[in-house]
Parts: C-alpha cells; sequence; structure tokens
C-alpha cells in the first residue's frame, strides 16, 4: 500500500516538472516568435551564415517539432510508450517532449534575411503587439475551456492520489469551441503573424508553423472521428476549423 502511494506520489511530481517545463517552453517560444527581450529571436541580426547551413538547420528545427508533436500524439504511440511507463504520466511525458522540441526549435533557429516589413507608427505597433497578445490569451483561455490540467498531463497523476479513477476521454465544446474547432491553435496563428518588424527570417518560421498546424490537424481530426464518429462528423460540419465562417 505504501509502495503504491510512493509512486503516485513520484507520478505527481513527475507531472508536475513537466507541466512547468511546458509552460516554461510556451512562454520561450512566444518571446522568441514576438521578437521580445531574448538575447536571440527569429528577428536577430547574426553574422551571416551559407544559404545550406540556414536551410539544413533551420528545416530540422522545424522537423524536430513537427514530427515530435504528431508522432507522439497518435493513439499508436501511444499504447507502444504505456507498456514502459504509467499510463497516468503518458500525457506528461507528451508535454516534457513537447517542451524540448519547442525549446530545441527555437534555440537551433538560424535567423536570416532582411526585413519583409516594419510598421513604424508607434500605434500601429501597439495595435499590432495587442493583436499578439489577445491571440495567446485565446490560446491560453480555450484550454480552459476543456481542462487546462488535463490538458497538459495534471489531472492524470493528481486524481489517483485523491483516489479518484483517471478521467475518460469525453467530447466537449465549451466557450471557444463553439466558434472554432481548434481554438488552441487559432490563439498561436494569431500570436505568431501579429508582429511588427518582420524579417525573411520570421516569415519562414511562422509559414512553417502554420503550414504544421493545418497538416498536425488533419491527422488530429482523423484520430478524432475514430474515437467519437458521428459525433464529430456533425460537429465539423457546424464549425469551422480554425478560423470562423471561413476555414
Amino acid at each position: 500500500m505504501i509502495t503504491i502511494s510512493i509512486k503516485k506520489t513520484a507520478c505527481f511530481i513527475y507531472s508536475l516538472m513537466c507541466y512547468c517545463a511546458g509552460i516554461a517552453s510556451l512562454i520561450y517560444f512566444i518571446l522568441f516568435v514576438n521578437d521580445l527581450w531574448l538575447p536571440q529571436t527569429v528577428n536577430s541580426i547574426e553574422p551571416s551564415a551559407s544559404w545550406v547551413t540556414v536551410f539544413v538547420v533551420n528545416t530540422f528545427a522545424l522537423l524536430l517539432f513537427g514530427l515530435q508533436h504528431s508522432i507522439m500524439a497518435r493513439p499508436y504511440f501511444k499504447s507502444w510508450l504505456t507498456r514502459f511507463i504509467d499510463p497516468s504520466i503518458e500525457r506528461s511525458t507528451y508535454v516534457l517532449a513537447t517542451a524540448v522540441a519547442i525549446a530545441g526549435m527555437c534555440y537551433l533557429w538560424v535567423p536570416f534575411g532582411s526585413v519583409i516589413w516594419q510598421v513604424e507608427s508607434e500605434m500601429g505597433v501597439y495595435v499590432i503587439r495587442g493583436i499578439a497578445v489577445f491571440g495567446w490569451l485565446f490560446l491560453f483561455l480555450a484550454t480552459f475551456m476543456l481542462n487546462h490540467f488535463e490538458l497538459l498531463g495534471l489531472r492524470q497523476t493528481f486524481d489517483p492520489l485523491q483516489g479518484k479513477a483517471a478521467p475518460v476521454a469525453a467530447f466537449k465544446t465549451a466557450g471557444f469551441y463553439k466558434i472554432v474547432r481548434h481554438p488552441i491553435q487559432t490563439g498561436i496563428l494569431i500570436g505568431v503573424w501579429a508582429i511588427p518588424v518582420s524579417t525573411a527570417s520570421h516569415v519562414v518560421f511562422a509559414a512553417g508553423i502554420s503550414a504544421y498546424i493545418f497538416i498536425g490537424l488533419y491527422f488530429e481530426e482523423q484520430d478524432l472521428i475514430k474515437e467519437f464518429g458521428d459525433t464529430y462528423l456533425d460537429y465539423m460540419q457546424r464549425v469551422k476549423r480554425v478560423v470562423p465562417f471561413i476555414v
């Protein structure tokens, strides 16, 4: 009995560490892509690197995130992973791996190219920064409209400590989910593009993230159709994917 309690406590501590890593990586990503405060951001002016270096390193950086985020989210991978770890920490492990992938992507990225657009008006800068803040808040609030702590793996380890059964997946359409099917991704798209000064480096980075979002959502929705069947198919007919009334 004591051994079981220690195991549950250890799982919760692990999930808490993964949660903190996930939040930290999201903050790093936001600062990096919005060109704020970090020693190196997506728009940093760096000593010129060869185009081969830029292409190879930046392609690898984007693939590092894209492949990790997609492969680890698939049911077959989850089933394989839980053969080696406690099922309650599967989501936390995904969050930790995502945090490492995001940090690695931003750290490895080689800024390049000249300025594509630059807003000169001080008011214009504030407006665009405000739009970016709106996007990131939209993302953050959307996580709570599902279950923030379940989404990031904490509930799966906290409930067993309270003697409760592990949460069962349920189909929810609360809040923003009534106007778009994937408001978290909507927030990301707003946040990565709303920047007052953009180099070619930012445009390529933001385009890569955007492309991954739409590719990743295709596979995610195939899984959701398998899990929820006609309920999700009906939802797809009624609600647009990431932009209300458009797509």
